[in-house]
């Protein structure tokens, strides 16, 4: 908004009209008095605070800000504080929109304050609404800091009342005015110093309740010869108005003096909120903080008025700033609740009004005032009473020179637009002084991998490709779709960190554009290990090559070791079998990682050389694997015309149905050598590519291998074998995949 000399004093006497309220000391009727969870305070907050909290850190390196992590949830916290479980809990004055007011209705509550929406509390409840100069006030943590409340602080507090002005150091007494022997803020000074509590907030607190009228404040002004400065007691009931219940309070409390009415309401507001965990302005509106002491939470409020945190926080940034204090070493005690919302609540606002999604990079301008300093006002919604987040000031006209945003939301029926900092913050800006940049904008983005494993606890790096490579903003955002399973940093970087199925998104933070990178997390230690057969069959004198499977696929430690039941039959040579002599033995597959183990039964035959078997080429016989299958030609016929042989061949699918001269071989299937009834040996086909064993490789075997990977489906040892296209890796990967889909599409040739 521009600066207005005019508009400005216009906003300062409505300010002043509407910070004064009642207090309505009411319950909440569905207290929490049990399981409370109690506060921790460390100062990691949301990723959705940090925007805001980081521009205040660089603008205010003096202040520290704390997360008071509540432990409730946001939904249940809301409902409470609102008409849910309280018709009186929260209020606004009827002067208000209907989009303020419970169903747009005057449900009187409190004189002219009536219920309030749940929408305008979620706004007011909602920290990160208020994270700018004046609305963090509200976090102020109440304690006494001798170095920043002085009496000059408070001094700038009251000095717009007749309490520190012209009547500073006077009171009425049943109407006759006396004089102090000090002035109001200096009384307020000293004893909220005794007590150790803020002064300011004190002085903040009287400013709010009576607007430190001592001349025609009936709690105040002494013409019932007691002082009630902080409308204590001061409601309606059926029968008695407020004022006359809050002069009958002051009364019974013995407050006829201004020393011991002010410390009075010291002591009460320590006491009854303070020292129980409602140590900030915040904290007094919505009991939500257990430092261990509460008795119970979402009960005790000092006021029902829900903009009383935002105008007291006003006041007292206000009086600092006129003190000059406001780079001192301020304490922010900042709530966090579970499950919020992933933007800050938005104001209240008339079922038409919309936000047009968009991305597009704009500036702020006023090209009225060409060549002069522009003054811009960003608030947290397309409203004035919004909070206003930051002032902008630019100094140079045209665009490259002005701060960069970008607009996400376009606004229907509304005079705002939605825009974002590049640091990430949220605001509200008036579309007359929105202009578009002229740049070169994202087409799209592609990642290094799209599928890939990943060990627990190791890491990889994705890289983004943004196109055009002349593209302003090329920058993006970082997710996972799980990040108990993995995370990712703003580099890119992912850290696997349990077993699981994951998709990692980068999105351009121009244009909205994105590529995703399917992992496969995966446990190093092994889980398993399994066997292609259940028995094999070597002569005497020769050697076999048995390969396990071991899972899980990102195992770090496969080694294995082989133990023979009966050496005298069979022995190990390091990972091969030799037949010793005719017999049968267990061969036991042992993992060195878990101790896992796998059995298989080894039968031991003398060469009989009247079986005679030749495997010729173009086919290769190895480990009893035949491999080198012609795509082309992998008829059940095609293959017996590279065998010689004297023995009944029997040739078996790998779901065991017998095959036919014209049915095709693929992964898994048997060929069995047979002289009688005398089984002389069996070898088992394997086709690289062709997972599911019907000869072709097509989709279906993308999918099952592709299932497999992310482990949704289980392979046999012989299909696992038939997934790893290089032969030599120890299981499939990510890469296997691809190579089987640019087969698929004619662009790759998968060698048997």
């Amino acid at each position: 908004m521009k600066k207005n000399l005019k508009f400005k004093a216009i906003i300062s006497v409505l300010i002043i009209c509407i910070i004064t309220s009642t207090i309505n000391f009411q319950h909440v009727k569905a207290k929490i008095t049990t399981n409370l969870p109690v506060s921790y305070i460390d100062q990691n907050f949301p990723e959705s605070y940090m925007p805001y909290i980081n521009a205040l850190k660089e603008k205010h390196p003096t202040w520290t800000f704390n997360a008071v992590h509540t432990g409730l949830d946001w939904e249940t916290v809301l409902s409470h504080e609102c008409y849910e479980v309280n018709t009186g809990i929260s209020l606004v004055e009827n002067i208000y929109s209907d989009e303020w007011k419970w169903d747009g209705e005057n449900y009187a509550k409190d004189g002219n304050f009536v219920t309030a929406s749940k929408q305008g509390v979620a706004y007011v409840l909602d920290p990160r609404n208020f994270l700018c100069d004046s609305g963090i006030f509200q976090f102020e943590a109440l304690r006494y800091v001798e170095e920043v409340q002085t009496v000059d602080a408070v001094q700038s507090v009251l000095a717009a009342t007749p309490m520190g002005g012209d009547y500073k150091n006077k009171y009425k007494y049943y109407g006759e005015w006396k004089t102090l022997d000090k002035t109001y803020a200096e009384i307020i000074h000293e004893l909220s110093a005794q007590v150790g509590i803020n002064p300011v907030h004190i002085a903040s607190r009287i400013r709010q309740e009576n607007s430190g009228n001592i001349i025609n404040g009936s709690l105040i002004n002494g013409d019932y010869g007691v002082y009630n400065f902080y409308n204590i007691g001061a409601y309606d009931t059926p029968t008695t108005d407020a004022i006359t219940n809050g002069i009958r309070y002051a009364q019974n409390k013995g407050w006829t003096d201004i020393p011991t009415a002010i410390m009075g309401g010291i002591r009460y507001i320590y006491d009854k909120y303070v020292k129980w965990g409602q140590n900030t302005i915040y904290f007094e509106r919505f009991d939500v903080n257990n430092p261990g002491t509460a008795q119970w939470l979402l009960d005790t409020g000092y006021m029902t008025n829900i903009f009383g945190p935002k105008n007291e926080a006003s006041i007292t940034y206000n009086a600092y700033s006129k003190a000059g204090l406001l780079e001192s070493n301020f304490v922010f005690d900042i709530p966090v609740y579970d499950n919020m919302p992933e933007e800050p609540a938005s104001i209240p606002l008339p079922e038409d009004v919309t936000f047009t999604p968009d991305n597009t990079k704009v500036y702020l301008n006023d090209p009225a005032d060409s060549g002069v300093t522009d003054e811009f006002w960003i608030r947290s919604g397309p409203d004035t009473l919004a909070t206003i987040i930051d002032k902008l000031y630019e100094t140079k006209d045209g665009q490259e020179n002005r701060t960069k945003f970008t607009r996400i939301g376009i606004g229907q029926n509304t005079l705002y637009d939605k825009i974002q900092y590049e640091d990430g913050r949220i605001g509200y800006m008036l579309k007359k002084w929105i202009y578009e940049y002229e740049y070169v904008k994202v087409d799209s983005v592609s990642l290094n991998l799209t599928y890939s494993d990943l060990a627990v606890n190791d890491t990889l790096k994705l890289q983004a490709n943004v196109l055009p490579s002349d593209a302003l903003d090329k920058s993006v955002v970082w997710s996972s779709s799980d990040e108990t399973i993995a995370t990712v940093d703003s580099n890119g970087n992912v850290k696997g960190l349990k077993p699981g199925v994951v998709t990692i998104t980068a999105t351009t933070k121009d244009q909205n554009k994105t590529a995703i990178c399917t992992l496969n997390v995966v446990s190093k230690s092994v889980t398993s290990i399994t066997l292609e057969s259940n028995e094999y069959t070597i002569n005497v004198g020769k050697s076999l090559t048995i390969t396990p499977t071991i899972l899980p696929n990102g195992a770090v430690n496969k080694n294995y070791s082989i133990e023979i039941t009966d050496t005298s039959v069979a022995k190990v040579d390091g990972k091969n079998i030799v037949g010793v002599a005719e017999g049968a033995t267990i061969a036991t597959f042992i993992t060195e990682d878990g101790n896992h183990k796998a059995q298989a039964k080894i039968v031991v035959k003398e060469d009989d050389t009247q079986n005679y078997i030749e495997i010729l080429e173009p086919l290769k016989l190895e480990n009893n694997h035949i491999s080198r299958i012609d795509l082309n030609a992998n008829t059940v016929a095609d293959v017996k015309k590279n065998i010689n042989t004297n023995c009944n061949i029997t040739f078996t699918s790998i779901d065991s149905k017998e095959l036919t001269d014209t049915d095709k071989v693929g992964t898994g299937t048997k060929i069995q050598f047979e002289n009688g009834d005398k089984l002389i040996a069996e070898y088992t086909i394997i086709v690289y590519g062709d997972v599911d064993g019907t000869g072709v490789i097509n989709a279906r075997d993308l999918l099952m291998l592709q299932r497999f990977i992310l482990n949704k489906a289980e392979l046999q040892p012989i299909q696992i074998k038939a997934a790893i296209i290089d032969k030599v890796s120890q299981e499939p990967k990510a890469a296997d995949l691809l190579k089987i889909q640019r087969h698929i599409l004619g662009k790759y040739v998968i060698e048997q």
